[in-house]
C-alpha cells in the first residue's frame, strides 16, 4: 500500500510539473498554471513588502522582482520533476532498480541520486533498472527531462529577449521626449519634424505598443521586472503615450496638412494603452476626480499650451476642460497599473510626470 502510494504521489507532482511547463511555454496565453501563478504571487507578495524601504533602496531590492520569479519557476519545476520521480521509483529500489555492484541502499537519497541523474540524461550506471518496465520509465524520465530543459530554456531566451525589445523601445520614447518624458515634448517633437516622419514615428509607436500587449499576454512575468531607470518602467511609457495623444486629441489645432496628428496611429496608440491597463488590472470603477486635482491638470494644460505656442505649434482656443476630461478618463487606470507593478512615480505624486 505505502509503494502505491508513494507512487500515485510522484505521478501526481510530476504531471503538475508538466502541466506547468505546458501552460507556461506551449499555452501561455490561457493564464494556467498550477505551480507559476501562485509561485508569481507568492514572490510578488513579499516583495510588496519592499515598499517599506527608503526609496534607494527599494527600488534596488525591486529589481530582483522579476529574475527571482523567473529562478523559483525553474527551481519549482526541477524539484517536482525530482521528487516525482524519485517517489516513484521509491518502492522499487532492492529489486527494480538495483545497484550495478553490491547491495543497493534503499534510501530516498539514492531515489533522489538515480531520478536525478536521469532526467538530466548524464547516465552514470551506477544504479540502474533491471526490469522491462522500470527500464521504460527510465527512457521516459530522460526524455521528459530533455524536452523540459529544452523548452524551459528556449522560454527564458524568448522572456529576455522581449524585455530588451521593450527596454529598447521605452529608451527611443525617452529620447523622442528629449529625456523628460512628457508628452508635450513628444508633441512638439512631432510637428517639427514633419507629416512624413511623424507619421512613421507615430505608426511605430502604435507598433510596439500592440507588440507590448501581446507580448504581456504570452509572457506575464514581464510585469515582475523593474529597472532602477524610471523610463524603463511600463506606467511610465503608458504614461507618456497617454499624454501624448492627449494633447494631440485635445489641445493642438491640427491643419489638414497634418492628418497623421489624428489619424489611425494616435487612435491605435490610446487603444493599445488601454487594453494594456485592462489586461493587468481590469477595468478600475470610475473615481471622482477632486477639485483639487482638475485645477492641477488645469494648471498642466496651460503650460503644455504655452509651450506649443512658443515651439510654433497652433494650439485650440478652447478652454482646458477637454484636456482634464480626457486626462481623468486614464489617470485612474494609469495609477491602479502602477499600484499593481509595485511602481511609485518619481515625483512622488500618481500620473503627475507631465508636471
Amino acid at each position: 500500500m505505502s509503494g502505491l502510494f508513494w507512487v500515485a504521489v510522484g505521478v501526481v507532482l510530476v504531471g503538475a510539473a508538466l502541466a506547468d511547463v505546458f501552460y507556461t511555454v506551449l499555452f501561455p496565453g490561457s493564464g494556467r498554471g498550477p505551480v507559476r501563478r501562485p509561485l508569481s504571487r507568492a514572490v510578488t507578495r513579499a516583495f510588496r513588502l519592499a515598499r517599506r524601504l527608503p526609496s534607494r533602496w527599494r527600488r534596488r531590492t525591486l529589481a530582483y522582482c522579476g529574475p527571482t520569479q523567473v529562478t523559483a519557476t525553474l527551481l519549482a519545476w526541477f524539484v517536482l520533476l525530482l521528487g516525482g520521480w524519485a517517489a516513484i521509483y521509491r518502492p522499487a529500489l532492492g529489486h527494480a532498480v538495483v545497484a550495478a555492484t553490491g547491495p543497493t541502499q534503499e534510501t530516498w537519497g539514492t531515489a533522489l541520486y538515480f531520478s536525478g541523474y536521469t532526467l538530466t540524461t548524464l547516465g552514470l550506471g551506477d544504479v540502474v533498472a533491471v526490469t522491462p518496465g522500470y527500464r521504460a520509465l527510465t527512457v521516459v524520465e530522460a526524455a521528459t527531462g530533455f524536452i523540459s530543459f529544452t523548452l524551459v530554456i528556449s522560454y527564458f531566451v524568448s522572456v529576455y529577449t522581449t524585455l530588451t525589445a521593450r527596454n529598447a523601445f521605452a529608451l527611443g520614447l525617452h529620447q523622442r521626449s528629449g529625456g523628460t518624458g512628457r508628452g508635450v515634448d513628444v508633441v512638439r517633437a512631432l510637428w517639427h519634424e514633419g507629416p512624413t516622419a511623424a507619421a512613421l514615428h507615430l505608426a511605430a509607436v502604435a507598433t510596439e505598443l500592440r507588440r507590448l500587449v501581446q507580448t504581456d499576454t504570452s509572457y506575464p512575468v514581464l510585469r515582475s521586472f523593474h529597472y532602477q531607470r524610471d523610463y524603463d518602467a511600463l506606467p511610465q511609457m503608458l504614461c507618456t503615450c497617454w499624454e501624448t495623444v492627449t494633447l494631440l486629441r485635445t489641445t493642438v489645432a491640427t491643419p489638414a496638412s497634418r492628418p497623421e496628428l489624428h489619424g489611425s496611429s494616435v487612435a491605435e496608440i490610446a487603444a493599445s494603452a488601454e487594453e494594456m491597463c485592462s489586461r493587468i488590472v481590469g477595468a478600475p470603477a470610475a473615481a471622482d476626480v477632486s477639485t483639487a486635482q482638475r485645477d492641477t491638470w488645469a494648471r498642466e494644460h496651460a503650460g503644455a499650451a504655452e509651450q506649443l505656442v512658443k515651439a510654433g505649434v497652433p494650439v485650440r482656443e478652447a478652454g482646458p476642460d477637454a484636456y482634464v476630461a480626457a486626462r481623468a478618463g486614464w489617470s485612474n487606470a494609469l495609477d491602479a497599473l502602477a499600484d499593481e507593478l509595485l511602481y511609485d512615480w518619481p515625483s512622488g505624486t500618481k500620473t503627475s510626470t507631465s508636471s
